[in-house]
């Protein structure tokens, strides 16, 4: 019997993909990937998937001084 995936798990997108609500390219100098600003990295808004993030609660955002 195949497992079922948990209904509360997250899906990870491939890496060098961008996601929604990433201020920078991935891979691009100076960033890391960052709880989203919108849902602080819930990936939930009320019962919904967050607009921003569309459920991740991750966006790449810069960081140092760049």
């Amino acid at each position: 019997m195949a497992e079922q995936p948990d209904s509360k798990s997250i899906a990870v997108p491939a890496a060098n993909v961008p996601l929604p609500g990433d201020e920078v390219e991935p891979n691009a100098g100076q960033t890391a990937q960052g709880p989203c600003h919108r849902c602080s990295g819930t990936g939930r808004l009320d019962a919904a998937p967050c607009p921003d993030c569309e459920g991740t609660g991750l966006v790449t955002v810069t960081v140092g001084d760049a």
